[in-house]
């Protein structure tokens, strides 16, 4: 992975964090089943850099997130989904080599808790944003 400045890589058990100056943008759990749950938190700085350092860490997924008219977007092999809140959560399923987004769901800004994120993926559900 390429070195960029202000960010801070490192694992914990099945947990990847990536921190980006003060904020945590992405946080990875890999579970037993292959897949993983992700969390993207740019925590209001949209910004080239924020994208460029996220894309490091989705890329091994085949997923990136881009810019269309000023809104973000996170694209897999699927159709791609907004992000326009702070944080989205999804899961990259793996599927036949590749990986797919499952379930998402993007709110506010809010302390980062085991429960939040499991609250996420009992109750987010997938909507597609583009046609």
């Amino acid at each position: 992975m390429r070195q960029r400045k202000g960010l801070n890589v490192w694992n914990v058990g099945n947990k990847e964090y990536y921190k980006l100056y003060d904020t945590v943008i992405v946080i990875a759990e890999h579970l037993e089943d292959g897949s993983t749950r992700i969390r993207l938190n740019n925590g209001g700085w949209k910004t080239n850099h924020t994208k460029n350092c996220m894309n490091d860490f989705l890329k091994r997924f085949g997923f990136k997130v881009f810019q269309k008219d000023f809104k973000w977007y996170v694209r897999g092999r699927e159709l791609p989904f907004e992000f326009e809140t702070d944080m989205v959560y999804f899961v990259a399923h793996p599927n036949n080599g590749s990986f797919v987004v499952g379930r998402f769901i993007e709110e506010k800004f809010k302390a980062f808790t085991r429960e939040a994120w499991d609250h996420a993926f009992n109750y987010g559900q997938y909507q597609q944003t583009l046609k």
